[in-house]
């Protein structure tokens, strides 16, 4: 699977913590075995969001990352609080 990461994406991870950047990271690492079994539980939260492809996941209990999926890609658009994340899923 291929991970893009969006230059809004890139934005909001330099506004993480140093802790917050390794819990991403680690998420990271699961998302393409987490996107093939969507329906099992693999602790990260996944669902879909929005009827246009936009799903949502945990990163603990405050962060959200929101992304697409393209068939074979993951485009992540991006990561924040959940108050952030809300906020930008209404504008869509």
């Amino acid at each position: 699977m291929q991970i893009i990461l969006t230059e809004r994406f890139q934005k909001d991870v330099n506004c993480l913590s140093s802790e917050e950047k390794n819990q991403l990271f680690s998420i990271l690492l699961k998302l393409p075995t987490a996107i093939k079994n969507l329906h099992q539980h693999q602790g990260i939260g996944l669902r879909k969001i929005h009827s246009s492809g936009i799903y949502e996941g945990r990163i603990g209990l405050s962060l959200r990352i929101v992304f697409g999926l393209d068939q074979n890609t993951a485009i992540l658009h991006r990561v924040g609080k959940h108050d952030e994340i809300k906020k930008y899923l209404r504008n869509l």
